[in-house]
């Protein structure tokens, strides 16, 4: 990948012994990651896998994949993205005010 393209992408490193057309390979360093020693009890997902559809799309490959392996899932949220009660939705910007020239 040319400078140009990975200098914005903070800390970015290649791996040149896992191409995109070898997925197991990667799915397999990806597992290697994670920390499956240390026992995540709180929070929403409490160690277990965790899937966000972001489209329409993304769900149906979803829902296709569990029907296909016979997992069953939890549903974490609604199907709407909701803010929690103690988010501020005003803006600490001021408003635009018109001066007397109405500009």
């Amino acid at each position: 990948m040319p400078n140009r393209y990975a200098a914005p992408l903070s800390k970015a490193r290649r791996y040149p012994e896992y191409p995109s057309s070898s997925p197991y390979r990667i799915y397999r360093f990806s597992t290697q990651m994670a920390d499956h020693t240390t026992p995540q009890t709180y929070g929403a997902a409490a160690n277990l896998g965790v899937t966000v559809a972001y489209s329409e799309g993304d769900e149906e490959i979803i829902n296709a994949t569990e029907k296909r392996l016979g997992t069953p899932s939890e549903p974490l949220s609604s199907n709407t993205s909701e803010e929690m009660d103690n988010i501020n939705t005003n803006s600490p910007v001021a408003k635009k005010k018109k001066n007397r020239y109405g500009v």
